[in-house]
């Protein structure tokens, strides 16, 4: 560890999870010589190796992380590689006090398929037709994708190309929502790009364009790889990626924008937004 400053060693970052997406951010932080506490439900995770103090508990009870935090007299906290407890990091730095890059309306946004959907349609940035039901719609023709609208990788999702399959795919969606309803988009066709930006001061900064390459049906909407650089013409992606994190107001941190090439130009399908906060911790 040469180089690390005595006021680093004396800062103390907390990390909402420890499984092998925050592998990175945990060697990160124990590499610049940060006190770190990590937690996870998992006591078994990998990432407790990198912490130095260890708590059992779920990245999604914020309670639980709220106490946690305030006793630990933290000067950050990073949910990092990780999708809804961005929210819950946003409102624990301001309960505290704490420099974020996201304010908490904005994390809001950013892990709310609906919120996002609402805010992207103020602004006008393109994306699917979409609707929120609790049954399934009479006017929304298959294909289409129903999805739960606040929960993240494939829980209840389903691709639906028969419509006589679409309540089936409703009643699954609002099972494993929070919220007890579900999101139903249009099937936008055409190559899915990545766009990776960094945010600061408001300025969009692109840094890398990827393809995603997905699995073929059933495993619908699952990334096998992504393959850099694209093979597609992606200024019209970054535009769109750039409007996107504009209208949801992230104006600093990073953000992970997925992008249809539809034959009427890019659409934004979602937006994650996975950042921490704190004094000059992360």
């Amino acid at each position: 560890m040469v180089g690390i400053s005595a006021a680093d060693r004396n800062k103390r970052l907390l990390v909402l999870g420890a499984g092998p997406a925050q592998l990175g951010v945990l060697r990160a932080a124990r590499d610049r010589g940060l006190f770190v506490i990590a937690l996870d439900r998992d006591p078994a995770a990998p990432g407790f190796e990198y912490a130095d103090r260890r708590a059992v508990v779920s990245t999604e009870d914020e309670p639980a992380i709220s106490m946690l935090a305030a006793a630990e007299e933290l000067d950050g906290v990073i949910a990092a590689g990780i999708d809804w407890p961005v929210a819950i990091a946003a409102r624990v730095a301001a309960r505290l006090g704490l420099p974020h890059p996201l304010t908490p309306e904005t994390a809001a946004l950013a892990v709310s398929k609906q919120r996002q959907r609402d805010r992207l349609a103020e602004h006008g940035v393109p994306q699917p037709r979409w609707q929120l039901v609790t049954q399934a719609p009479d006017d929304m023709e298959a294909p289409c994708v129903v999805k739960p609208p606040d929960r993240q990788g494939q829980k209840g999702l389903t691709l639906v190309r028969n419509r006589d399959r679409l309540p089936e795919a409703v009643a699954e969606a609002v099972s494993a929502s929070r919220t007890h309803v579900a999101l139903v988009e249009e099937l936008i066709e055409g190559p899915e790009v990545t766009v990776n930006a960094f945010s600061t001061d408001g300025a969009f900064n692109p840094l890398t364009v990827n393809d995603r390459l997905t699995a073929d049906e059933p495993a619908f909407g699952v990334a096998l790889a992504h393959a850099w650089p694209s093979e597609h013409e992606t200024e019209g992606a970054v535009e769109v990626a750039e409007a996107a994190a504009s209208a949801l107001g992230i104006e600093n941190g990073p953000t992970y924008t997925q992008v249809v090439l539809s034959p009427d130009g890019p659409k934004v399908m979602e937006l994650a937004a996975r950042v921490g906060g704190g004094h000059d911790a992360e």
